[in-house]
């Protein structure tokens, strides 16, 4: 029985790059960073050529999906080759919603207990467009240009009630650009709890831009730039591994 497509019912029979073309032509000569698998399930991209059978090649990978790439290619690529941005809010909304789709694509690699579910996914394509609730978008600058993917997840209890709520992070990195992706489920109990997201300390402030929810209008690179070598409180590990099993939140 063939697959289903990730965003709509049709046969998943195309596969979707992980890097697009006009990515992959500027990404050619730089190196993967490579972080350690953290102790939750992590999933790493180390290679540019990553295609994923997920999708189809009728409704979703060369329409919706394309327009997508098409939109964000300008200030992605001035953002990847370190040129100084100003992100207007539809703008940052774009950037959002390609990053969203590339968590989703990854997320759909793993063979069992996948995070998004079928209507965030499918509510993804028009005409709703529509981003999955509980989600933070960041982004930030590697002094570098390299490239990385990786997928992780979270859990944390509320009330003594163990993973009472999920989290799914994923961390981009695309010439000197990176992108930090974070979705939420709670446990139908605990839908209507006010949940701050949990992570480790840092100087996370001088080092990402949150592009969403939108805030007005940001200007890119941040203050500081995260490094990939040095024991300093911005290295790149650093971001990748800010996630952690929470306590209980409701103390």
């Amino acid at each position: 029985m063939a697959r289903q497509c990730l965003f709509c019912t049709n046969p998943a029979n195309s596969g979707e790059h992980l890097w697009s073309g006009w990515i992959l032509k500027d990404l050619k000569l730089v190196n993967p960073i490579h972080i350690k698998r953290g102790k939750n399930f992590s999933k790493w991209i180390d290679k540019t050529e990553v295609e994923m059978k997920w999708v189809c090649a009728k409704d979703c990978n060369g329409g919706w999906m394309s327009d997508i790439e098409t939109e964000n290619q300008p200030h992605m690529l001035a953002m990847m080759n370190d040129r100084p941005t100003i992100l207007e809010p539809h703008e940052q909304k774009l950037l959002a919603r390609w990053a969203i789709l590339k968590a989703m694509v990854l997320d759909g690699s793993r063979r069992y207990e996948r995070f998004y579910n079928e209507s965030e996914r499918f509510a993804m394509k028009p005409p709703l467009r529509a981003l999955p609730i509980s989600t933070v978008v960041w982004i930030g600058r590697l002094s570098i240009k390299a490239f990385h993917a990786g997928l992780t997840d979270s859990f944390g209890q509320i009330n003594g009630i163990p993973k009472a709520f999920r989290n799914c992070i994923v961390t981009i990195i695309v010439g000197h650009l990176v992108i930090q992706v974070v979705t939420m489920h709670v446990l139908a109990p605990f839908v209507t709890s006010r949940l701050p997201l949990q992570y480790k300390a840092g100087e996370w402030d001088v080092n990402l831009l949150e592009i969403w929810p939108v805030f007005g209008a940001k200007s890119w690179p941040p203050a500081f730039s995260f490094v990939p070598k040095g024991r300093t409180p911005h290295h790149i590990a650093g971001l990748i591994n800010r996630w952690k099993v929470g306590d209980d939140i409701t103390r």
